[in-house]
């Protein structure tokens, strides 16, 4: 995703503003550390609306609930054609604990997780499902499509380009 797009949700979404960046965390670690922070959203530009409307769901549950916002993003990716967000709690060990498979179904190991929380993940997995039906590179209407060299959902227009 252009770094446009991914500053304008930092701005927006605290939980989305990128850490140091590769060539800061291995001068200052001697290695990667925070791979959202090096990478970004490691997708395409086509997929921005959708995380936006992700992160604004997110938020308006905190409001909701009268708590401040304790998600921050791990790693922001295209995986098999679908968005993954994985992501941990202030609360929690920040490590990412998952398998992913190609058919879009996760494990994700998260033990004690509040009800919140467990509310908070069932929103990401939502628009992570939602993304299979997202063109990743415009954001029009899309499917994924396992006949290209590598799994990618696409609107029509984008796929005749691939």
């Amino acid at each position: 995703m252009k770094s446009e797009l991914e500053a304008k949700l930092g701005e927006e979404f605290l939980f989305m503003r990128m850490g140091k960046t590769v060539h800061e965390q291995i001068e200052e670690y001697g290695k990667i550390k925070d791979l959202y922070g090096a990478f970004g959203c490691s997708c395409g530009d086509g997929w921005y609306e959708l995380l936006r409307s992700m992160c604004s769901e997110i938020v308006s549950a905190y409001e909701q609930e009268g708590i401040a916002v304790d998600i921050r993003a791990l790693q922001v990716k295209e995986k098999f054609g679908i968005l993954w967000f994985y992501h941990a709690y202030t609360d929690a060990d920040e490590e990412i604990s998952a398998l992913d498979a190609a058919d879009g179904l996760s494990i994700r190991f998260q033990p004690g997780r509040s009800d919140f929380h467990k509310k908070i993940d069932g929103i990401i997995e939502k628009w992570e499902t939602k993304s299979a039906n997202v063109c990743m590179s415009c954001g029009k209407p899309g499917k994924l499509r396992n006949d290209l060299s590598w799994i990618q959902t696409l609107c029509d227009d984008c796929y005749k380009k691939q």
